[in-house]
């Protein structure tokens, strides 16, 4: 059972009534809603069969878009700037293109012509992937994975329909959804950023029902930047397949890419190694960004018929 509360996000709240803890869903929709229209930005199902993790992003109108992959040389948190010259190929996003989590911690972008897997011979992905914690011990210092969008009301698809077994997450800056953050000074917020965490099986029993809100868990992020120790309520996406708990955390912040593009998204993986025989299990991360078009990364991306490492 789950105690349904008056509050969210505090230290002390008012159950008021109780709800079957009986996960349903075999995906959850992410959407925005600005105004009177609901927008898809991304979804999330796991495997029935070992708990992995399938994060899927194909709700732009653009399908073009660029891969970027690189080595952390300065690995405290901060803003990281991307340099072109670490743009390394061109990809098209379909309805099969995807993130994955395995449960193992091998996190690799799937999808057409690129190549799944990890070399035997060399230990490394064969295609864009990095080795991070495994979802049973998950990655306690900060988020498992990324997701930002901007623009949504010029180029993303609307929610017109809702299907059965399907858990749709309606974030909303009118509801207090959206923590704002600086990133920059004097720069103002244009990208809605969701930082997707995982944590495990144990923090099921901390879920509770947010009035009618949906399913929500409480987190103290210890070593959040801009104030440390804060108390978030994060929306929990309540699988059917997953163990654990994944919750997400909703910002509303400044990025570059919202300056230099009418609408588009980004998706990134966790830090992790590049080699199943490095246990740092940090130091490379990876991000995919749509459209191809902003200008920062224009023109700097290798085209390819099949994907492998060099």
């Amino acid at each position: 059972m789950r105690l349904r509360l008056m509050d969210r996000g505090t230290a002390t709240s008012v159950a008021y009534d109780t709800v079957e803890n009986e996960k349903i869903y075999e995906r959850a929709v992410v959407c925005i809603r600005e105004s009177d229209r609901i927008y898809k930005v991304i979804s999330i199902s796991s495997s029935e069969r070992d708990e992995s993790i399938y994060a899927f992003f194909n709700y732009c109108t653009r399908n073009d878009a660029h891969i970027v992959r690189f080595e952390h040389r300065n690995r405290r948190g901060g803003v990281q700037k991307i340099d072109p010259s670490q743009t390394t190929h061109e990809f098209i996003v379909d309805s099969n293109a995807k993130l994955s989590i395995h449960k193992s911690g091998f996190v690799q972008l799937s999808g057409n012509k690129i190549e799944s897997g990890v070399d035997d011979m060399t230990g490394k992905p064969k295609g864009i992937g990095v080795f991070s914690s495994p979802l049973d011990t998950p990655i306690e210092s900060g988020p498992t994975f990324g997701f930002q969008c901007w623009g949504i009301d010029k180029g993303f698809t609307e929610l017109t329909s809702r299907k059965k077994g399907v858990q749709y997450i309606i974030l909303d800056k009118a509801e207090n959804d959206f923590r704002s953050r600086e990133i920059e000074k004097n720069k103002q917020p244009n990208t809605y950023v969701l930082e997707f965490f995982v944590f495990p099986k144990a923090a099921s029993s901390y879920v509770y029902e947010y009035r009618d809100r949906g399913p929500h868990i409480n987190h103290v992020v210890h070593n959040y930047l801009h104030e440390p120790g804060a108390l978030f309520a994060h929306p929990v996406v309540d699988l059917r397949f997953f163990g654990g708990v994944i919750a997400i955390s909703p910002f509303w912040n400044w990025t570059g890419f919202a300056d230099d593009s009418e609408f588009g998204y980004c998706i990134g993986s966790p830090g992790g190694a590049d080699s199943i025989h490095d246990k740092t299990k940090a130091g490379y991360q990876f991000f995919l960004l749509c459209p191809r078009s902003i200008p920062a990364l224009q023109n700097k991306a290798e085209k390819f018929d099949k994907l492998e490492r060099e």
